[in-house]
């Protein structure tokens, strides 16, 4: 009725009632819902500012109890441009991320793999013009969400497909660096279990002095606490205020969503480092005690020891 009578005070509180009971039911989804599928994927739905973070949230719950809708009738194309559209400014590339992060983790790599370069070129035409700390931080996100569901291979291959050894570049100047700024529980876990398979997977992609970097990152986000490691960030305006559309979006209080973990196998990133790293150094004895001391910063030296100690391993 509030969408039928275009009542747009209205439509942010509609799209999360849509949101949830999609998310309430079981596969396959009801074909009047995928009607609603229809409607959310038309540009003229995105235009209101106030309703992005709700359609955003509705988008999602279709992504994930119905991934196989997606692959049809050129679904996936209209979602991606909806990612780039939203993807393209620093008030709305957030929202961007949440809608590439639920394609990437509810799709096989078969079905991603012709859209990839779209995304990249996208992607790096925001670390070209306009990037924030934001964006850098989602980009580490989501390439560790990337990494943990396709592999470090199809990483590398599709990135590098774009410009050639972009992949080590990007490593190098935006993810090690940024790691240490990541915060939420979800977040931290995935970036840092993400970081130690890459610098376990990626001998022969990166040079030793990078992946000791990334170790000291990734020991300065797991045992230093927020207020120590992250920057104050500056105000983005509201996409609202941007484009002077003047409802706003309110969450509605029973319709909040718990955090998808995509990495529930791990109970903990603590562990999971010192024990990848154990077993990697026992095949090569001397490398990796050798690699921490030229590339760690004292304080991170003695807290990996620490870490070590605490699950009763070694670094040999």
């Amino acid at each position: 009725m509030v969408l039928a009578k275009d009542v747009s005070e209205f439509f942010p509180y509609a799209f999360q009632l849509l949101a949830q009971l999609v998310e309430l039911n079981r596969p396959p989804v009801p074909q009047h819902y995928v009607q609603i599928f229809e409607i959310l994927l038309l540009p003229e739905s995105w235009k209101k500012s106030a309703n992005v973070p709700a359609l955003v949230r509705l988008l999602q719950a279709f992504l994930r109890k119905a991934p196989h809708e997606l692959n049809q009738q050129g679904r996936l194309s209209n979602v991606l441009g909806i990612f780039n559209t939203l993807i393209s400014s620093p008030s709305t590339d957030d929202q961007g991320f949440y809608v590439l992060n639920t394609v990437i983790e509810n799709l096989g790599y078969d079905v991603l793999s012709p859209f990839m370069g779209h995304i990249w070129v996208s992607l790096f035409n925001r670390l070209q013009h306009g990037r924030t700390v934001k964006f850098l931080k989602n980009l580490v996100i989501f390439m560790s969400l990337f990494l943990v569901k396709h592999g470090l291979q199809n990483l590398v291959v599709s990135m590098n497909a774009v410009q050639k050894d972009v992949f080590q570049t990007i490593v190098e100047q935006f993810w090690v660096p940024n790691l240490k700024l990541i915060t939420g529980s979800v977040e931290l876990k995935l970036t840092s279990v993400a970081s130690t398979k890459l610098i376990c997977e990626s001998s022969t992609l990166l040079d030793s002095k990078v992946r000791g970097k990334m170790l000291d990152s990734i020991v300065t986000l797991l045992s230093r606490p927020e207020e120590e490691r992250v920057l104050d960030e500056p105000d983005v305006p509201d996409f609202g205020e941007t484009v002077g559309y003047n409802a706003t979006f309110v969450h509605l209080y029973n319709a909040g969503k718990k955090e998808e973990d995509p990495l529930k196998e791990v109970n903990d990133p603590k562990q999971y480092l010192v024990a990848s790293l154990a077993n990697l150094a026992a095949l090569s004895p001397g490398t990796y005690p050798q690699l921490i001391r030229e590339n760690l910063e004292p304080a991170n030296q003695t807290a990996l020891l620490q870490l070590c100690s605490s699950y009763n391993l070694s670094i040999v």
